[in-house]
């Protein structure tokens, strides 16, 4: 028989799902076996999300949240174990921005945007996930960093100092949860052609200044995409959304069953710790 990742009977919830790395996510875990609840801002996507998983036949909800509101990520988690006959067994919380603005140049109204979604929005991920395993003895959290959290960078320096917190906040929660057999980890993605790595070529074109409104021609965001791929990525290409997908069913999987407070970089080699 071959080794294989089974999440049947399982439910999981993931933020962040309407599109992305939390759709991919979403979708690799019903594709898996897993009942999937979404959370996410956008309600229109994340209902699409909840159409995709249904036509695989397993079970699938959706509740508006935003992760940056405490009170939000209580009623999601709620409805996630309603949803789930009273049980949540893994919580993928990959709702998250990126901040293009060197800090010479950007604006508190900006960092707090950054901090309040990628930052606090982890705690309370943490804290409301964290409050419902606990209590059951069991269950997996996995937050989604970054590559850019795991040392210093000339520019993305605020999205840096940003993640490096949600890995401080994960390696803390973990020491925390596992006296209750709860594991908690990190997923730190790669060089992937998303929408956030689109804002990153044009804050690369601007020199990171947010005064700076060019439109890139398609050539342009081309040539930067592919020097960044070539410059970055020891092994030559760009990381896909299903790559990070596969490595959070992993980490959340009995296979990874002795793995709690790491972080996984799936980057092709480009950070190497």
């Amino acid at each position: 028989m071959g080794l294989s990742i089974d999440f049947t009977g399982k439910t999981v919830l993931v933020t962040g799902a309407g599109r992305g790395l939390g759709k991919a996510m979403a979708l690799t875990f019903a594709k898996a076996g897993a009942d999937v609840y979404l959370g996410n801002r956008k309600e229109d996507q994340g209902m699409e999300t909840v159409k995709e998983i249904e036509a695989m036949g397993r079970k699938s909800g959706f509740t508006r949240c935003d992760v940056a509101k405490e009170e939000d990520v209580k009623k999601l988690l709620h409805d996630a174990v309603d949803f789930g006959g009273g049980k949540l067994d893994v919580f993928v919380n990959a709702a998250g921005v990126i901040s293009i603005e060197d800090v010479m140049y950007t604006s508190d109204e900006e960092v707090k945007r950054l901090f309040d979604i990628n930052v606090l929005g982890t705690i309370h991920a943490l804290k409301h996930g964290l409050s419902v395993m606990e209590k059951q003895k069991h269950g997996n959290i996995v937050t989604v960093s970054s590559i850019a959290g795991r040392g210093g960078m000339a520019m993305l320096q605020a999205y840096c100092a940003s993640k490096a917190s949600v890995i401080s906040l994960t390696q803390s929660a973990a020491k925390m949860a596992a006296p209750y057999g709860v594991r908690v980890n990190s997923i730190a993605p790669g060089i992937i052609r998303t929408s956030m790595w689109e804002e990153i070529l044009d804050g690369m074109a601007h020199g990171w200044n947010p005064d700076d409104k060019r439109e890139l021609s398609p050539e342009e965001r081309e040539k930067l995409w592919n020097a960044s791929v070539q410059g970055m990525i020891p092994m030559g290409h760009a990381q896909q959304p299903e790559d990070i997908a596969w490595a959070t069913a992993f980490i959340a999987s009995d296979l990874a069953r002795e793995i709690t407070g790491q972080v996984l970089a799936i980057d092709g080699g480009t950070t190497m710790v």
